[in-house]
């Protein structure tokens, strides 16, 4: 059951960029303004969220005298000690804000990369991020990954190139699968962040703050921009989709089904949202993959899934 709660949340994810598309088509409604309305109108419901748990906690103490007095409150900071990291020393306010900024500046490339390049390739591309997380560690620990890893590596670039081959010559589209790329890199900053705030905050209170500080640092890119409003109505339907579908339903769905599966099992369950948003984007936008960017795009599932492998 957890399985297919994990694959109908990466399902939902894959939604993200065919709604950047048609925000853009439609309702004329810019990538970076697209990006902070997702955040902002889900930063009202994870407050709200939080603000429940934080409520639920206190309820079982204001019911019955506590027997032991001297016990600490309940709080929404875990005991947990942070794993060793290099952000460990940090305080939990900064991996906060930290988590935040790398998260809005994946979103700022990663819609960027929505509406220059195919969909497909922009969300297969923003899924580098396993593979970078593991160069970045290797080269920082000097710890050779698994060979695994390396397999997933070559495999992974191997299959970026077929799919990014047809793009040499038109500058725009090689432009949004230069940014593709450049929000897995910071996707991959926000995923070290999170991994280590989370140590010390409970998941509600953390998703609330890290959305609206993200939120706050896209509202510049956004008012620069100058499409910050939808000129047609159905623009506040796919950004309303945007953050209850997809910052919403999909995050939270999977950070669900994800705590309670095998590492090796997530891995191959969230290939599901690459792989969902070709899928969308073909029938929803009719963006069809000639054959050599569908086996690139094969090989970058296979290899960001043997990256994922040799992580675990």
């Amino acid at each position: 059951m957890d399985f297919f709660v994990l694959l109908l949340g990466g399902a939902v994810l894959g939604l993200a960029g065919v709604f950047v598309r048609l925000a853009d088509t439609t309702a004329h409604l810019g990538p970076f303004a697209s990006a902070f309305w997702r955040m902002a109108l889900a930063a009202p419901f994870l407050l709200a969220w939080a603000g429940v748990q934080w409520q639920l906690q206190r309820k079982p103490r204001a019911a019955a005298p506590d027997p032991d007095p001297g016990r600490a409150p309940p709080q929404v900071f875990s005991t947990r000690p942070a794993p060793p990291a290099l952000l460990a020393h940090w305080p939990t306010w900064a991996l906060a804000l930290f988590a935040a900024a790398m998260f809005a500046l994946d979103l700022v490339f990663f819609h960027l990369a929505v509406i220059t390049t195919a969909v497909g390739n922009a969300t297969l591309e923003s899924n580098f991020a396993p593979v970078l997380i593991t160069l970045a560690f290797w080269i920082i620990t000097r710890h050779a990954p698994r060979p695994v890893f390396l397999a997933g590596l070559a495999a992974a670039l191997a299959g970026a190139a077929l799919m990014i081959g047809p793009n040499f010559g038109h500058s725009k589209a090689l432009l949004g699968d230069a940014s593709g790329l450049f929000s897995a890199v910071f996707y991959a900053a926000y995923q070290v962040g999170i991994q280590q705030a989370r140590q010390r905050l409970s998941t509600a209170p953390l998703m609330a703050v890290v959305t609206l500080l993200a939120a706050v640092v896209l509202w510049p890119f956004a008012l620069a921009e100058g499409r910050m409003w939808p000129t047609a109505a159905i623009g506040w339907v796919w950004v309303i989709g945007l953050a209850l579908l997809v910052q919403i339903g999909g995050q939270v769905v999977i950070a669900y089904a994800v705590r309670r599966l095998n590492p090796a099992l997530s891995s191959v369950g969230l290939l599901v949202q690459p792989a969902m948003a070709v899928v969308y984007a073909w029938i929803l936008l009719g963006e069809a993959l000639t054959a050599a960017q569908l086996l690139g795009a094969g090989l970058v599932l296979a290899g960001i899934y043997l990256a994922r492998r040799g992580m675990c």
